[in-house]
């Protein structure tokens, strides 16, 4: 082949959803070759470390050794800055040290989620640096909690609805090798379907005021109607709900004002460990130990989009897009042996500008 078509083959690698066998068919030769074109092509180098920059890992269990890989990103352009093997921290440890100095201490900020070896990576090798927790994680806990509560609800009632079963119809029919058909109740029916009336963000619900004919209740009913009804199932709900969205609006409010956010906090904490209810003073002790990387998340910097500079809260989100697109790579390779292969296809398909070795 000509150089001309190793360059084409190993562009047809910049897309993630593309097989190595595709590309070999495409261009009419063998896996293998495609395969060493890319290895002589492309060996994807660490690029540097900038002053924000974003930690996660990515489940890739090729090996016993290498179960969880840990992606680096810059916060600002969204390009990954490595994927190394493993989280652990034999692994990490020298990979971080083996940073020159000077560099590492340009880091200003480490967004991460509440994994406490991540937000210990700032003492350890970012000095100049300060830990930020994902505000997306905080309220992730928080649904987390919520959708646990929908879910024991949702285990008690089936638990009344089939003793209401037994008394009706006597235990033979559980006695049978037939599976017993128990009709659903209305509660279960709710909090199975209309759960998202408690663990969304209300300003992000859209309630149809149009009635439309439900199956279940054999009747035409509008979202406020289901509203009232979800709310009436447990009388700590509506609290629940209201407790939730005194963080969602605070965390929305205070977008690039850390230190409006770090008065406010203060008063979310003292609500929560009074609230007198166990979800939310265990939520306001989640408050108290990660406060000052919350309170980190609120500042704005700089990021470059397709529309160019704009600013942007820190957070995780752009590194939880590229994990996906990490797990999206290990379906389309069926499972990858070589890690350092995996890297380099993951780095050489994600970053926006890839250099390649000459020829």
């Amino acid at each position: 082949m000509s150089n001309a078509a190793d360059l084409l083959i190993v562009d047809s690698f910049r897309k993630l959803e593309t097989s190595a066998s595709s590309i070999a068919e495409k261009f009419h030769t063998s896996d293998t070759n495609v395969l060493n074109i890319f290895d002589r092509f492309v060996d994807m180098k660490r690029l540097p470390l900038t002053d924000a920059i974003s930690v996660d890992e990515v489940h890739l269990d090729m090996d016993p050794y290498c179960k969880y890989a840990l992606v680096i990103q810059d916060f600002h352009t969204s390009d990954p800055i490595d994927l190394i093997q493993s989280r652990r921290n034999n692994v990490t440890e020298p990979y971080f040290a083996s940073i020159p100095a000077a560099e590492r201490n340009s880091v200003k900020y480490l967004i991460s989620d509440m994994y406490n070896p991540y937000i210990a990576y700032v003492d350890k090798y970012f000095p100049n640096a300060v830990s930020v927790v994902d505000s997306f994680h905080v309220m992730q806990w928080i649904v987390r909690e919520l959708d646990n509560f929908i879910r024991k609800l949702i285990k008690s009632f089936k638990a009344r609805d089939e003793q209401r079963y037994r008394e009706r119809t006597g235990d033979y029919a559980f006695d049978s090798d037939r599976p017993v058909h128990i009709p659903i109740s209305d509660e279960v029916y709710l909090l199975q379907k209309y759960r998202w009336l408690l663990l969304s963000n209300v300003e992000n619900m859209v309630y149809h005021t149009e009635p439309r004919y439900d199956n279940h209740f054999k009747c035409h009913m509008d979202t406020y109607s289901y509203d009232t009804k979800f709310f009436a199932l447990h009388p700590h709900m509506k609290d629940y709900r209201e407790l939730k969205e005194y963080y969602a609006r605070f965390n929305l409010r205070n977008a690039g004002n850390p230190t409006t956010a770090a008065i406010e906090i203060e008063s979310l904490i003292d609500l929560y460990l009074n609230s007198g209810y166990d979800i939310f003073r265990r939520f306001g002790m989640l408050l108290i130990k990660y406060k000052e990387p919350i309170i980190n998340s609120f500042v704005m910097v700089e990021r470059i989009g397709p529309g160019g500079i704009y600013d942007s809260r820190l957070s995780n989100g752009p590194i939880e897009s590229i994990n996906r697109k990490t797990k999206d790579l290990k379906r389309t390779g069926r499972g990858f042996r070589n890690f350092e292969h995996m890297r380099n296809r993951f780095l050489f398909a994600t970053r926006k500008n890839p250099s390649i070795i000459g020829y």
